[in-house]
């Protein structure tokens, strides 16, 4: 469930992302105010994503991948 909450999450801040490209093709007050405002969705569903994967990962939702690198050299 976690999983499909981050990615709803990241798809969200692509969509902002665009929206603040379209505010800049724009440009003027308009397009000003359009940036500004994807700039703030973008970093409240940012914040919110980093608290969503501390929570997950603190409460055993998600784990870290374990890898294990060898360091022997093949001869």
């Amino acid at each position: 469930m976690s999983s499909v909450i981050i990615i709803v999450i990241i798809v969200g801040i692509l969509l902002a992302l665009g929206s603040g490209l379209l505010g800049l093709m724009r440009g003027g007050p308009e397009g000003s105010e359009k940036m500004f405002r994807s700039l703030v969705v973008r970093v409240a569903l940012s914040l919110f994503l980093f608290g969503i994967l501390m929570l997950s990962g603190y409460m055993g939702w998600i784990e870290p991948n374990a890898v294990i690198m060898d360091a022997t050299i093949a001869k």
